[in-house]
């Protein structure tokens, strides 16, 4: 699963594609979301262009987003005008780029699954729509996803969280994908939402399952404010699904400003005839810790218009469902451990122990391998059980025959070798301090004929001149972060 643009650039580069847009895809779209005069599109995560230009010959004026520099200009040079092709994270830029008069229509295709910020995101995009606008998801169905591919799939409990957001949500199946329609994003309203397609916590507790439970959205402050145990008093207006909330069922607040959330209980539901007659009851501390009464009352204001006051206060006085926790558990891995470790890259991991003279000089040994490299006396992690320490103290003795690195050494540098045509795999090294050798003991070292022929100590200057570049830059980074002169990781290319 991609993450990073330039992964993203890579697999355009090398060919990977989504799959052709279908027909039955075209026909939903022609119903459910025809184009009017005028109307603008947007395409978020437009890849090659297909879904753009197809909407621009149906009749919408389109801006086409990506952050593949290698996918637009492929969508460009197929496509042509057919839309504005436009370089833009829409998770984090600013859209100052885009249409400032809002669009009609915005498609997200095989795009939704790889938002890390999923909630904030798309009501970031509702907040684009015209009135009467809709945004369109086109997604897999985790259900019907290899296990190993999971990651580009909504399963069901995302895709109901994401109806429950929008007052209007229909949803159609085509060729295997899910087709979801939604107007209208809900902006501070409760979301109805089905018991069977979550579990609130409290079931987890022997508690009934059947506990209803409500969705309110909270700015980061006040969320925070709940998480820390401060907040235990929320106030809305008296609308009608604020209004359907009874003591005893569960409020689940969602962090606005990121996938965070939370589960509180209703303990009690006091109704007032306005904000100023709320406040002279309920404590202000309870419902903003952080700010005194009379700013509390403006802020209130700010978020209700009148209209909305005139519905009448609550306040939701709430005992937590969590102990300073996750408030829910997380789903279940996709794959077993034995079947994730397939898809990740393989490395090996090497520990080694920097040894010098009473003058501070490198020690190192000579390998009877390969290009005879100058060496660390250490090894690689082949041994069940071993951490990289155990490893360098193990393989100096096999290698020197003196115990070296006995008591817990400084960890000097880490070291990641990249994977190239010589050793197919990555390669990870801890290198620590393993301190000075006297005389007796340089004259004391015993080799291994099997692995190394020689040992020898020289000044930085005489390593220099005895060792290929690549690998001089290994001790002389380890040497550096000896003496707090260097970062202590090292990044090294084959």
């Amino acid at each position: 699963m991609f993450t990073t643009q330039d992964e993203w650039d890579r697999g355009y580069t090398e060919g990977r594609r989504y799959r052709p847009l279908t027909d039955t895809e075209r026909s939903l779209l022609a119903t459910h979301v025809p184009p009017a005069a005028g109307g603008r599109a947007l395409e978020v995560g437009c890849g090659t262009g297909e879904l753009a230009a197809h909407l621009s010959s149906s009749g919408y004026t389109v801006d086409a987003i990506d952050w593949s520099e290698t996918a637009l200009a492929e969508a460009s040079t197929r496509h042509g005008d057919a839309a504005r092709w436009l370089r833009l994270d829409v998770e984090e830029d600013d859209g100052a780029a885009l249409h400032a008069g809002g669009y009609d229509l915005i498609t997200l295709r095989f795009v939704a699954p790889f938002l890390s910020a999923r909630d904030r995101t798309l009501d970031a995009l509702g907040q684009r729509l015209r009135p009467g606008g809709a945004l369109v998801i086109i997604t897999p169905l985790a259900a019907d996803t290899p296990t190993e591919r999971r990651g580009i799939a909504l399963d069901e409990d995302e895709l109901a969280r994401l109806q429950s957001q929008w007052a209007a949500a229909e949803r159609h199946d085509a060729d295997g994908l899910v087709f979801l329609v939604l107007r209208r994003a809900r902006q501070d309203e409760a979301a109805p939402h089905v018991a069977a397609q979550r579990t609130p916590s409290s079931a987890r507790n022997g508690e009934s399952a059947s506990r209803r439970e409500h969705h309110f959205h909270l700015l980061r402050r006040y969320y925070r404010q709940v998480e820390s145990g401060h907040k235990t008093i929320e106030v809305r207006v008296a609308t009608p699904e604020k209004a359907a909330v009874q003591v005893g069922d569960a409020i689940v607040f969602h962090d606005r400003d990121s996938d965070r959330e939370l589960d509180i209980i209703v303990k009690r539901i006091t109704p007032y005839a306005s904000f100023d007659d709320l406040l002279s009851t309920e404590d202000p501390a309870r419902i903003d810790p952080d700010g005194p009464r009379d700013e509390l009352l403006v802020n209130l204001r700010s978020i209700y218009p009148p209209a909305k006051e005139a519905l009448g206060a609550l306040a939701f006085e709430f005992e937590f469902e969590f102990d300073h926790r996750p408030a829910r558990p997380g789903r279940p891995m996709p794959m077993t451990p034995s079947q994730y470790a397939q898809t990740v890259p393989h490395h090996t991991v090497y520990g080694c122990l920097y040894v010098r003279d009473e003058h501070d000089r490198p020690v190192q040994l000579r390998s009877v391998y390969g290009s005879r490299l100058w060496q660390f006396p250490g090894g690689n992690l082949d041994a069940q059980g071993e951490d990289p320490l155990q490893t360098a103290q193990r393989e100096a003795v096999e290698e020197t025959g003196l115990e070296l690195g006995l008591e817990m050494p400084r960890l000097l540098l880490t070291h990641f070798l990249h994977a190239g045509p010589r050793m197919p795999l990555n390669k990870v090294g801890l290198i620590f301090d393993g301190g000075r050798l006297s005389g007796d003991q340089l004259r004391r070292i015993h080799l291994d004929p099997a692995e190394h022929d020689m040992w020898a100590v020289h000044d930085l200057v005489g390593w220099q001149e005895l060792m290929a570049p690549r690998a001089f830059a290994r001790l002389d980074a380890t040497e550096r972060a000896r003496r707090g002169e260097g970062p202590g990781y090292l990044i090294t290319h084959t």
